[in-house]
């Protein structure tokens, strides 16, 4: 086949919307085919962060329920969760009658729940106050992520196009960076650099016609920043499809979106990626209506998965070197609505879990009685404090550069 410059284009363009690989490209000087993990990367001990988002708000009042704190039933005579129902952690507060595995891993001393957590003058767009998590910054609109500003300061220089991953079916503004590129997977099988139906004879011949066009000992100074975009996007594809057959299953997974993403961090890292930081998304906790069922179900499935996860990590010999972080942008109000559900609020618990985290409540439960001005609850524990004891105890990193000051760090680990 004549691969012509039109063809190439059009191929060339649909690998880079499918690898998702995006913001600024430079050229890294010594031109070195990058591997999957080097010997002086990520080791066997190194630390991997897999963050959660569970998008949409999630109703954490029915998730950590104040069940034995004034105000609960009189606020929601229809969205309750009993008390007989309640997974008790203590005699004020448990979990979702969903969360099973989550609340064994409590009492195992592997689950941190840190109560409250929010920041100073709460957004509650949906937009605004992710775009407050993703980049860390309440009081401006920043065009860095937390992890992107992560990744300059302390991964920079590792040469292994999966040193970091998105997990799903979207980028998102948690990772920009002016230095560092992310792909975005959705899975190993899929995540490939031309149709895999196509002749294989074709194949090396597109793939030749693209590094070429891509090898910047070819291209100008300004056109070198191309270059990198290109390069980086290829070789992330191969070193993906050197782990494909790494991995054993040996854990059954449930059939649902979120559980499929956690199993491919297992594969990833059982492959010996390097990987340091996943970062996987949930959706659909905008409950303004029909809340009681919708919740369940997706609890439900955010706990199963993290059961099926755990197991695995334990059978891969991996728990101890991972911890995984789900958070979402707002809580709910703490009053139900009119139809069943909950409004956009504030203040709502984070999960922390790992082999190495110190389980356990953290914070303060906020009153439900003792609102701010909009009805909604006061937050107890900043989120930047999270992010600061994550990046600074277990990610060992400039926690104070990629935040800008320093937090409280909180004891979980």
């Amino acid at each position: 086949m004549k691969l012509t410059r039109r063809d190439f284009l059009i191929k060339g363009s649909a690998l880079l919307a499918t690898l998702g690989l995006g913001g600024p490209m430079i050229f890294a000087e010594n031109g070195s085919v990058l591997k999957a993990q080097g010997e002086d990367e990520a080791g066997p001990d190194s630390p991997v962060l897999v963050v959660i988002q569970l998008s949409g708000g999630n109703d954490g009042i029915n998730t950590l329920i104040p069940y034995g704190m004034g105000g609960y039933f009189d606020a929601r005579p229809t969205l309750k969760i009993t008390e007989k129902d309640v997974l008790a952690l203590n005699s004020e507060v448990g979990l979702h009658p969903s969360l099973a595995n989550l609340h064994s891993y409590f009492n195992a001393g592997k689950l941190a729940i840190v109560q409250g957590v929010g920041y100073p003058k709460p957004d509650r767009s949906h937009f605004r106050s992710m775009d407050i998590w993703q980049t860390a910054e309440p009081d401006k609109l920043a065009s860095t992520g937390w992890l992107g500003r992560y990744a300059e300061s302390s991964l920079l220089k590792i040469d292994n196009p999966l040193k970091a991953l998105q997990i799903g079916n979207s980028a998102n503004k948690a990772f920009m960076s002016p230095k560092v590129n992310v792909p975005v997977i959705q899975s190993l099988e899929t995540y490939n650099f031309i149709d895999p139906k196509t002749p294989k004879a074709d194949q090396n011949r597109i793939a030749k016609a693209f590094m070429d066009m891509y090898d910047p000992q070819r291209q100008g100074t300004v056109i070198r920043v191309t270059c990198d975009h290109g390069k980086e996007a290829y070789e992330s594809v191969e070193a993906v499809h050197s782990l494909v057959n790494a991995y054993q299953m040996k854990v059954e997974y449930p059939k649902t979106g979120i559980a499929k993403d956690l199993q491919l961090v297992v594969k990833m890292l059982s492959g010996n990626s390097g990987t340091r930081v996943f970062y996987l998304q949930l959706g659909g906790f905008d409950d303004h209506i029909q809340e009681k069922e919708q919740h369940a179900v997706l609890l439900k499935q955010l706990d199963q998965a993290l059961g099926a996860f755990y197991q695995d990590l334990e059978v891969q010999g991996l728990q101890n070197r991972v911890v995984t972080m789900a958070f979402s942008e707002f809580g709910r109000r703490v009053k139900e609505n009119g139809t069943g559900g909950t409004d956009h609020g504030t203040a709502a618990p984070v999960f922390v879990l790992g082999g190495k985290v110190k389980g356990g409540l953290y914070g303060v439960m906020p009153s439900l009685t003792n609102l701010d001005s909009n009805g909604d609850l006061k937050y107890e524990v900043d989120f930047r404090s999270i992010y600061y004891t994550v990046l600074d105890r277990w990610l060992q990193g400039d926690a104070q550069s990629v935040l800008g000051q320093s937090y409280e760090k909180i004891a979980f680990i």
